[in-house]
């Protein structure tokens, strides 16, 4: 690898891509609004009177508005029992080393107290949202061996569930949160049962990440529980590439199935819209996952339990899914939205003018939503989805007008 190539991969190491990969989807080197956040706070009045800013709004109940995938992330040098992998500080692995780069500088977090500057930044960004916009904030389970046992060697990092229901209890004008529970924990199902009384909203899942095999019987008693109590489970779906690490074949949107059987609510993050997965149906051969999802999607006995969630879709490795995703209109009231936070304020991720090549975005929308680039992640996600268009199609208001679909699991 020459040095070229080792820094174009360091710079998006957050995302694991490969140059071979990003050469092949025939981007271009430099990203388009260069490699760092500024990580400038508050809005000028030229921007919030922008007419595209009363656009992106036009018919959206922000009360409604739940970002449905938003990553609590820190060092744990606060009393917030975070913990990550101290390789991620080592040269000697430096894509891990990068990773962690691009998440603090897309936190805008202070080295001296990442913890609570990362936190205080997103509760500034809430604060520049209309009123009732909320966000749903994730904890993160160990990655477990077959009987439940930590095994801190293989994990990235963990998010515990009482410091995201501490920061969603302490700020709940801003976040709801999700519970991240490992179904082969001895204690799952008390756990599960103590997250929803304590108003958990959903849980969290990585399969390959956490190391849970969906597909498997060791999962029929949580997800038993999980029907009973209502309680959506999110997951991730197809190849995983911030998370380094585990089996990836867990994320085959196929292996669902056994939740969904079970009558649990199910949520597939990013649509499964990146990386290839066994065609389990016919053969084992090697699909798009997103067509193993997509069948899923169109399955008539799962229409009333599955939902594709639209997070990290702007991505440049995700993004060839968009017109597909537009195009489908009957899908449109299944399809929640989420931010992915902070992967939005990771500048390399995220390839303005690749969308506009797609003919997603028009080339005088782009300095708009540049400028709340660099002030507001949440809000820059929000404006791109919102002025997405192919073929005349855009996203349906009920997209972004999630709140529906998670305020019921505390009704149950």
């Amino acid at each position: 690898m020459n040095r070229r190539q080792f820094l174009f991969g360091m710079s998006l190491g957050l995302s694991a891509l490969s140059v071979s990969r990003l050469s092949h989807a025939g981007l271009g080197f430099w990203p388009d609004d260069g490699w760092h956040n500024p990580c400038l706070s508050g809005r000028p009045q030229t921007l919030q009177s922008h007419p595209l800013m009363q656009a992106i709004w036009s018919g959206i109940d922000a009360t409604q508005m739940w970002d449905s995938h938003m990553h609590l992330v820190g060092t744990g040098d606060s009393s917030s029992g975070i913990w990550f992998n101290p390789n991620m500080d080592s040269y000697w692995h430096p894509l891990l080393k990068a990773q962690k780069h691009f998440y603090m500088n897309g936190l805008c977090a202070d080295p001296k107290r990442v913890d609570d500057s990362a936190l205080e930044r997103m509760v500034h960004l809430h604060t520049e949202m209309p009123a009732g916009y909320k966000s749903m904030l994730f904890a993160f389970d160990w990655y477990r061996d077959t009987n439940g046992k930590p095994l801190k060697e293989h994990a990235i990092f963990h998010i515990p569930n009482s410091y995201a229901a501490n920061v969603a209890n302490t700020y709940p004008q801003h976040f709801e949160w999700v519970a991240s529970i490992h179904p082969y924990r001895p204690d799952a199902i008390d756990a599960l049962e103590q997250a929803k009384a304590q108003g958990a909203r959903a849980i969290k899942w990585l399969p390959s990440g956490m190391g849970i095999n969906p597909a498997s019987k060791k999962c029929d008693a949580f997800y038993k529980k999980a029907a009973q109590l209502n309680i959506p489970i999110i997951s991730h779906a197809g190849y995983e590439r911030a998370v380094q690490g585990g089996d990836q074949s867990y994320g085959n949107p196929l292996k669902m199935r056994r939740a969904l059987d079970a009558g649990v609510r199910v949520v597939l993050a990013h649509c499964a819209s990146d990386g290839e997965d066994e065609d389990l149906d016919n053969g084992r051969k090697t699909v798009k996952s997103f067509d193993l999802f997509a069948r899923l999607m169109d399955t008539p006995q799962y229409a009333a339990n599955l939902l594709g969630e639209v997070s990290a879709i702007t991505l440049i490795n995700h993004a060839w899914v968009i017109p597909h995703l537009l195009a489908r209109k009957d899908w449109h009231a299944r399809l929640v939205n989420g931010s992915d936070y902070p992967l939005p304020a990771v500048y390399p991720l995220i390839n303005l003018t690749q969308l506009q090549r797609m003919g997603l975005l028009s080339a005088g929308q782009l300095p708009f939503l540049q400028a709340l680039k660099s002030r507001n992640a949440l809000l820059f996600d929000f404006a791109v989805k919102r002025l997405l268009r192919f073929d005349g199609h855009a996203f349906a208001n009920s997209v972004f007008e999630t709140r529906r679909y998670f305020d019921i699991s505390l009704k149950a």
